[in-house]
């Protein structure tokens, strides 16, 4: 029970920031490689990933990338003794999401993740599903140094372990906006997620079905600085509030930071 209702508000963690990115893509032959780390907490429960993405631009407009690398610390109780009980035993490797983006005009692109279930059981529990998620994006600079980026996706999780999660739609955006004076970049976005259909345990003789129109909005604020042109600080604040923490993974804050390293 212990590992479940973690694992529950980790899924909600992770559903948040689908893609790479919600701005355009950038120029052929150049890419990031992103090294961070989050703590995410809920009244006494906790838990902390060390993570690696990145991203490479193959031919113009079109941008492949990795993400969900990474090393689970620890998502438990408070209280929890990892010493005595198995189920506080979470630490474990976390993978993979590969994904594309294309640019196919200057103000809109399109999106493809796709979750392979490569995640340690330790970290995730025998539920690790394989999962698409493709979306929409839409971008604008209102004024020099002041952009949106934004997308309207949908998530299809097949079934793992008797359990079935389908149809999901994430509607995002985020505002930024790069100082004039000095080469930092605060910005603020704001997801909304809701179940369009049924989560579907299937226990034997009966199958239980909830969830459809449960929803989550996610809020985050955070700000980048470019060290030089090659390396990039940036860090974050999460809050998420949910609908039902059965479907949704429950509310939850976080905090990370990362470094990108730019070529």
């Amino acid at each position: 029970m212990i590992k479940k209702i973690a694992l529950a508000a980790a899924v909600a963690a992770t559903a948040s920031f689908a893609t790479y990115n919600y701005f355009p893509v950038g120029e052929a032959g150049h890419g990031q490689v992103e090294v961070g780390a989050e703590y995410g907490w809920h009244d006494d429960w906790s838990s902390m990933d060390l993570k690696v993405a990145g991203e490479y631009v193959v031919i113009p407009n079109l941008e492949l990338s990795l993400q969900g690398i990474g090393y689970q610390l620890w998502n438990e109780w408070d209280e929890c003794d990892d010493d005595d009980d198995p189920g506080c035993d979470t630490d474990g490797f976390k993978a993979l999401t590969v994904g594309a983006r294309y640019w196919f005009m200057p103000m809109l692109g399109a999106a493809l993740d796709v979750n392979v279930p490569l995640n340690s059981e330790d970290a995730v529990g025998k539920y690790d599903p394989f999962g698409l998620y493709a979306a929409i994006q839409f971008s604008m600079e209102f004024m020099p140094g002041l952009a949106l980026g934004s997308e309207a996706g949908v998530s299809y999780k097949f079934e793992d372990e008797n359990r079935t999660e389908g149809l999901g739609l994430t509607i995002l955006a985020e505002l930024d906006y790069t100082l004039p004076s000095i080469p930092l970049t605060p910005w603020i976005g704001a997801e909304f997620d809701v179940r369009l259909s049924d989560v579907e345990d299937d226990m034997g003789p009966a199958t239980a079905e909830y969830g459809s129109g449960d929803n989550a909005i996610t809020v985050w604020i955070g700000a980048g600085y470019d060290i030089n042109p090659m390396f990039t600080v940036k860090a974050n604040f999460v809050m998420t509030f949910a609908d039902e923490e059965e479907s949704m993974g429950g509310d939850w804050m976080a905090v990370n930071a990362a470094l990108d390293i730019n070529f």
